[in-house]
């Protein structure tokens, strides 16, 4: 089965490390994926107009169906207003971590373990909610962590804004957001959405890595985390 592959704008810029890691970890774990042919802009969070969001994200759902009404968006902003504006239902949309599970990642070549290490999975705003736009499982992240001997802390603050939204605007608001997370977690940040690793990156003074990171630190393809 082919999937449709909504990268959006960050993957194709600050984060195209995540880009790179997801297309690679998916391709393992047996997925086909091709590119939205002439993908636009979502919004994301820069729009105030609600309807304006569906718009745009409705457009990229038409240009989809060349390749599959099934979508798979990494970025959380645009994988919640693709699955907003799939107001008829005929498409499927999945977040990576949709994709990902522990069975599945146990049957690649695993060469390195987690042991002796400390995690915070941070998931932020998005991916846990709403319910109808939340991904399916709530704990993958530290389902994967834990499996492979890692340690998990920072339960209570994963899903506190980052107040990355604010970052180009109130940048004060972000950083009181950040230094509350940090002050109630401990060990590497770990997190899917590129808003997110750029506002804990900025004000925190921990290391801040995507869960892809560490799946393909384990696979042996980064020396390090």
């Amino acid at each position: 089965m082919e999937y449709s592959y909504y990268p959006g704008c960050s993957l194709t810029g600050s984060a195209k490390r995540l880009d790179m890691a997801t297309r690679k970890i998916l391709l393992s774990l047996g997925y086909t994926i091709k590119e939205i042919p002439e993908w636009n802009c979502c919004g994301a969070v820069e729009y105030g107009n609600k309807e304006e969001l569906i718009r745009l994200s409705r457009e990229n759902l038409k240009k989809a169906e060349a390749v599959s009404k099934t979508i798979i968006a990494p970025c959380p902003a645009c994988y919640r207003n693709l699955k907003e504006s799939n107001r008829d239902g005929d498409f499927n949309i999945y977040n990576p971590l949709d994709m990902f599970n522990v069975a599945d990642i146990n049957k690649l070549e695993i060469k390195k373990d987690l042991k002796k290490m400390v995690f915070t999975p941070y998931y932020g705003c998005v991916l846990l909610r709403p319910k109808e736009t939340a991904i399916k499982n709530r704990n993958i992240m530290e389902e994967i962590i834990t499996n492979f001997g890692g340690e998990i802390d920072g339960e209570k603050i994963r899903d506190r804004c980052c107040g990355g939204n604010l970052f180009f605007s109130n940048k004060e608001m972000t950083e009181k957001c950040v230094n509350l997370i940090a002050s109630r977690s401990k060990g590497i940040f770990v997190v899917y959405c590129p808003l997110c690793h750029m506002a804990l990156n900025t004000f925190s003074n921990r290391k801040v890595v995507y869960i892809t990171d560490i799946i393909l630190y384990m696979l042996g393809e980064r020396k390090n985390i």
